[in-house]
């Protein structure tokens, strides 16, 4: 169990600091992940990205502010609920996706070519099915 750990641990490292390598500016998965919702949604809450993406309040917290401090998302608050707050995507947001797909598109091309459509199909159905179990 230890070794099969160990290798989905190495897999997904050495993915993230790979695809992370590639782009201009410093910006993690995660929140390239949390930029990706923001613009598929238009216009969200914290706590809906939380459950969306099955982050933790602080987790978005901790992300959001580094997005608004990079200028890639505006915080704005709701003009009749004060305590609500809204997130939206800035040009530099769209911009630092528009790299990252195409850092995405490459990343495929060069590692996921080795597995056959159907192979990856199957990796990407076993991921989810073992991330549904794990989460009961």
């Amino acid at each position: 169990i230890y070794e099969l750990i160990n290798m989905v641990e190495q897999v997904n490292n050495t993915s993230i600091i790979q695809f992370t390598d590639s782009l201009s500016k410093p910006i993690g998965i995660s929140s390239i992940i949390v930029l990706s919702e923001i613009k598929n949604l238009k216009k969200c809450q914290p706590i809906e990205l939380a459950k969306k993406l099955g982050y933790s309040k602080s987790s978005i917290t901790a992300i959001s502010t580094k997005l608004i401090n990079a200028n890639y998302i505006s915080s704005i608050a709701d003009p009749h609920d004060r305590r609500k707050t809204y997130f939206t995507i800035t040009t530099e947001g769209l911009d630092i996706l528009k790299e990252a797909d195409k850092v995405g598109k490459k990343y495929y091309e060069t590692i996921y070519s080795v597995l056959t459509e159907q192979e990856l199909s199957q990796y990407i159905h076993i991921q989810r099915k073992l991330l549904h179990h794990i989460k009961k």
